[in-house]
């Protein structure tokens, strides 16, 4: 069975996700800015970045196993 390919789109721009299953990610500025294991990891993370601490958004890819996560 081949693993489905995971993406998001941000304007014209289509960006992969595939690298980060199981993982945080947070986006600043339609680029991934920064991915842990653990949302605390990231957010401790996110917070040592300059400017992009009000700006980033967080989601969770998910694992190959698990279904699709939507955070609004």
């Amino acid at each position: 069975m081949k693993s489905p390919h995971i993406s998001i789109k941000a304007n014209k721009k289509t960006i992969s996700l595939d690298r980060y299953t199981g993982q945080w990610v947070a986006f600043t500025d339609e680029k991934i800015v920064a991915h842990e294991g653990s949302l605390k990891r990231l957010m401790k993370k996110v917070k040592k970045l300059k400017g992009a601490r009000k700006k980033s958004s967080v989601l969770l890819v998910p694992a190959e196993r698990e279904g699709p996560h939507l955070i609004i």
